[in-house]
């Protein structure tokens, strides 16, 4: 198997994935803290934090073997982009983001060699290989497609167990 080309296409597969899992909650829900028991933030918050750890974070990360310089992970503040963003976010628009940033890294991963994948660079995580930047990606991808879908798919029943 050619792992990073699988990992590659995994990425494009896994948006789409949270892409189906957010529109499974109700637009109302949207913007709503989740009933006790289903993480804090709303499913909305999800998203916008997705796009934003790929901007600010796997992207830069990704670029390393480009030969760019590495995030600077201190100067950052993600609730205040949060905070800042909020009144003014659309799904549509943060999906597409998200594909633009997996198209994206999927095209830097067709334009390094193999031996790029198991070569370790200095990163926000530390000295890690190409290989674990993707599969943090992909594995990021996955831990909050799941709170989606728990969002989506347990919240009335969460509402009806709450005590009071």
């Amino acid at each position: 198997m050619d792992e990073m080309r699988w990992l590659g296409d995994e990425l494009g597969r896994s948006a789409l994935g949270f892409e189906w899992a957010i529109r499974q909650v109700p637009s109302e829900r949207l913007t709503v803290p989740p009933p006790t028991g289903l993480g804090e933030w709303p499913a909305l918050r999800h998203l916008h934090h997705l796009v934003w750890y790929e901007r600010e974070f796997a992207l830069p990360s990704m670029r390393i073997w480009l030969g760019a310089a590495p995030p600077d992970g201190d100067a950052l503040d993600e609730d205040a982009d949060w905070a800042a963003d909020q009144p003014t976010l659309e799904v549509d628009a943060l999906l597409r983001s998200l594909v633009a940033g997996r198209d994206e890294q999927r095209a830097i991963l067709t334009g390094l060699d193999a031996a790029a994948w198991t070569t370790a660079r200095t990163t926000g995580w530390d000295d890690v290989p190409l290989r674990w930047v993707v599969s943090k990606t992909h594995q990021h991808t996955a831990e909050h497609t799941n709170v989606v879908l728990r969002i989506a798919l347990f919240w009335d029943a969460f509402l009806k167990d709450a005590p009071g």
